[in-house]
């Protein structure tokens, strides 16, 4: 069966010669690599699902297992999200992105001091059902944290927060989101613009989820499920706004 590729999606990650070699040294198969790709030696198993650019009669760009996924991660300096087999860049932080991360991180920390809930930055990755591995630019926990991966990889998010970039946010909204969603630990995931004040509150209820926009540096956000509230304010304090 053919994976899909989400248009919305991040750049796949091109591997440079160096990532290449140490993949392959870590390999029990061989692998080819052309501009960036890896691809399996051999005819593809029939059985096997297939890769998005797969073009047949030509070798098929590798699918990474969780664990090679895994192996990669830890030798980057920079983070990469991992979606069915396949790796993905995560784009850099603009200075209002970094700063509004910082922002919403504090505003959280502040209230949640002494509580049973931790606050974690976008060091923490999630794992989404069937091997889907993220980052949130903000995470709270409740309780006892369920980790895995030398506890690099949290299983139990209540909250996540995502501040949009230009090149990831249809991603954010769509299909990122939904994954949040499916995780039964969640309970509420917020959605931060950083070209204008919008935060928008998806929280879960037993009908569903619950949407609701906030553009107003006076307004505040309930955030029932970790017993605090947000105000914008707080998260968009010393943010400046291009004109464009």
């Amino acid at each position: 069966m053919a994976i899909e590729r989400v248009k919305s999606f991040p750049l796949p990650h091109k591997f440079t010669v160096e990532e290449y070699l140490a993949f392959e040294e870590r390999s029990e198969f061989k692998h080819e690599f052309i501009d960036g790709v890896i691809y399996d030696w051999g005819d593809p198993d029939p059985d096997d699902p297939v890769h998005p650019d797969y073009v047949p009669g030509y070798p098929m760009p590798h699918l990474f297992t969780v664990e090679e996924y895994l192996a990669f991660e830890n030798e980057s300096e920079l983070k990469h999200e991992f979606i069915d087999g396949i790796i993905y860049d995560m784009t850099g932080g603009t200075f209002n992105h970094s700063r509004i991360k910082v922002r919403m991180t504090f505003a959280l920390e502040l209230q949640l001091i002494g509580s049973n809930y931790t606050v974690c930055n976008s060091d923490m990755r999630v794992e989404i059902s069937g091997g889907r591995h993220v980052y949130p630019d903000v995470s709270v926990v409740y309780g006892a944290a369920q980790l895995k991966d030398d506890e690099t990889t949290l299983l139990n998010p209540i909250l996540a927060v995502e501040v949009l970039s230009p090149t990831t946010a249809n991603y954010d909204r769509s299909t990122k989101l939904m994954y949040y969603q499916s995780l039964p630990s969640l309970r509420g995931c917020l959605i931060v613009e950083q070209y204008g004040v919008q935060i928008d509150a998806y929280t879960r209820a037993d009908s569903g989820w619950r949407h609701r926009s906030y553009s107003s540096m006076d307004d505040v956000i309930p955030l029932e499920m970790i017993g605090c509230e947000l105000p914008l304010a707080e998260v968009y304090r010393g943010i400046v706004f291009s004109e464009e």
